[in-house]
This record gives C-alpha cells, sequence and structure tokens, in this order.
C-alpha cells in the first residue's frame, strides 16, 4: 500500500515488544496514526519465516482474544487511535538477539499495511 509511507508505518510497531512467551512468542503494535478497521491479516513473519495464521492471536485492549484466521471484512477488528494490540504466535520461541519482523495488517480505510521492524528477544 503506497499511501501510508513506510517510515510512518514503521512507527506502529511497539518497539521492544518481541519477546517469548511459555507457547511461543508475541510483539505488539500500537495505533498512532488515525483510527482503523482491521479486516484481515497476512500470515506474520520473521526473519523470513512464514507463521501460521490458524497459530496467530490478536489480544485487544479489552483483553478480547482473535483467532487471525478469523479477521475478515464480516469480522473485523476497530483499532482506535492509541490502541496497543498484542500479537501471539504459538509455536517454538525465538532465539536471542536481533530479528526482522513484518507483520501485514489489512484495513477497510487503507488496504493492506507492511510493517517492518527490528527487534530483540533477550
Amino acid at each position: 500500500m503506497g499511501s501510508i509511507p513506510s517510515f510512518l508505518l514503521t512507527k506502529l510497531y511497539a518497539k521492544g515488544s518481541l519477546k517469548n512467551t511459555d507457547a511461543g512468542f508475541e510483539l505488539a503494535i500500537r495505533n498512532t496514526l488515525s483510527s482503523g478497521t482491521i479486516v484481515g491479516l497476512a500470515p506474520l513473519r520473521v526473519d523470513g519465516v512464514e507463521y501460521p495464521l490458524a497459530k496467530t492471536t490478536a489480544i485487544m485492549p479489552n483483553g478480547q482474544r482473535v483467532a487471525a484466521s478469523e479477521l475478515s471484512a464480516d469480522s473485523p477488528l476497530t483499532f482506535s487511535l492509541g490502541d496497543t494490540v498484542k500479537v501471539q504466535v504459538e509455536g517454538e520461541p525465538l532465539a536471542p538477539g536481533p530479528h526482522k519482523v513484518l507483520i501485514s495488517p489489512k484495513t477497510l480505510e487503507a488496504g493492506e499495511l507492511d510493517i517492518f521492524a527490528q527487534d530483540t528477544v533477550t
């Protein structure tokens, strides 16, 4: 999607949020641009490895858990300005050290957004 500059999209990633969990790993995105509607999510990529949507869950600020595979125009998520959404991936934890992340939500307002980030698992 070319309408939002990549340097603004990069700011949506919550730096320092990439961490391992008991069930895999998680990261977060923080809406610093404008309220929007998430109608889909492409498989998350870390270091070029694609993680299946069936193993990916979005956790909204109110604690609501939504399977990434269920996001659609008929079942959207409102992503209000200032909201932080955690994205949890079930599977193997990431190795300690730096990682390249790509998360691509599809929004009603701006289409698919590619959010590139680098973060470190300690």
